[in-house]
């Protein structure tokens, strides 16, 4: 990895983190001449609007997803939208357009400004769902600052500073990063043939790992480009692989993956740490409680300003070149990964489906995954 890429990802980790917190962050756009203050929707405090004010010498804005604009009956075509924020609002009034707040009235809006899908709004939005947060933000505008001094006063003003392109780029460079940590044969129920292979990312960050076995084990020393295994590529689901939650069929669909390399005696579980569809633990359970109010899961999480699967694949077509698999059979129902994997050149010999059994809990949730995802059930 080259230092320029290096600095990129240490740089978006922190800049992550300082969200995470409920800090303020400063992104720019250079080749626009743009520059902002950045604060996390759902972390804001009542000082962080009168703090932003003073260091902008600008009125802060919520700047909204498409999904959570629609969801609060703002047309959009799909694009950001930004909602100027009036003096006499509460940060109820505040949080109640930018997450579901049941009992809380919406304020009455005005000067609601529909965003580019290439803006520097649209990209504090990428770097908020890149941060496992709400895809919603106060910023505001530093029009007091030229762009060749935002990095020097970011810096007096002790505030992290990142550009469009770190954000843009993050994704992909985090993912080209990972390397393979460890090996160790890991003997488990179904199989005693079966080995684990942990993938660490340069920044320190999420840890994903693949379970190879049978005779996929021999590949990593033969590279025998011959071999096409089975392979899952599984997202993290702690509700459903560890707790055996009745409410999806996670858990199930990892069990019957593993039972069907293990009877192979082949194949590769790609297993990412991409829990909820990558939107975190806590975002889901927050879906988890608007489908006890009778949404789906779909609804939920666009209501929460999310798509209905925000995973990326970046990582699984690493930890393939790494293990030197060059085709697979992969066993999944949802054509979107197919589309997904197949489009970052992973080649896929064939989709193998995967069968498991509805319960009365999670009867509704596949319903919804075959009508609106378009999962083969």
């Amino acid at each position: 990895m080259n230092i320029n890429n290096k600095n990129l990802i240490i740089k978006i980790e922190r800049a992550i983190s300082e969200l995470r917190r409920g800090g303020k962050l400063v992104i720019s756009d250079i080749t626009k001449g743009t520059s902002l203050i950045l604060v996390a929707a759902e972390l804001i405090e009542p000082e962080t609007i009168h703090e932003m004010s003073q260091l902008s010498l600008s009125r802060p804005n919520i700047v909204l997803s498409s999904n959570r604009s629609e969801a609060i009956g703002i047309k959009t075509h799909k694009k950001p939208c930004s909602i100027m924020i009036k003096k006499h609002w509460s940060i109820s009034d505040i949080l109640s357009l930018c997450m579901p707040l049941y009992g809380k009235e919406k304020p009455t809006m005005d000067g609601v400004v529909l965003e580019n899908e290439d803006s520097i709004s649209s990209y504090c939005l990428l770097i908020l769902r890149q941060a496992r947060l709400l895809p919603a933000g106060l910023v505001a505008i530093t029009s007091n600052i030229p762009i060749e001094n935002i990095n020097e006063w970011a810096f007096k003003n002790n505030l992290l500073h990142i550009d469009v392109v770190d954000i843009k780029l993050y994704e992909t460079v985090n993912a080209d990063s990972l390397t393979m940590s460890v090996k160790a044969k890991v003997p488990i129920a179904q199989t005693d043939n079966c080995e684990i292979i942990i993938f660490r990312p340069k920044d320190g960050g999420d840890e994903h790992f693949c379970l190879i076995f049978g005779k996929t084990r021999d590949v990593l020393n033969s590279k025998d480009h011959n071999h096409i295994p089975l392979t899952r590529v599984h997202s993290q689901c702690i509700t459903g692989d560890i707790l055996d939650s009745l409410k999806c069929d996670c858990g199930q669909q990892l069990k019957e993956a593993i039972k069907m390399m293990s009877v192979a005696d082949e194949g590769v579980l790609i297993y990412l740490a991409q829990e909820g569809r990558d939107i975190g633990l806590l975002n889901k359970l927050r879906a988890y409680s608007l489908q006890e109010k009778g949404m789906d899961t779909v609804d939920a999480n666009i209501a929460l300003g999310f798509n209905d699967d925000e995973r990326l694949y970046y990582p699984a077509k690493q930890i393939l070149k790494k293990i030197n698999i060059k085709s697979i059979k992969l066993i999944t129902n949802n054509p979107k990964k197919v589309e997904h994997l197949s489009n970052l050149g992973v080649n896929i010999y064939e989709r193998v489906s995967i069968k498991v059994d509805p319960n009365k809990h999670n009867e509704k949730y596949l319903e919804t995954k075959s009508k609106k995802s378009g999962h083969f059930l």
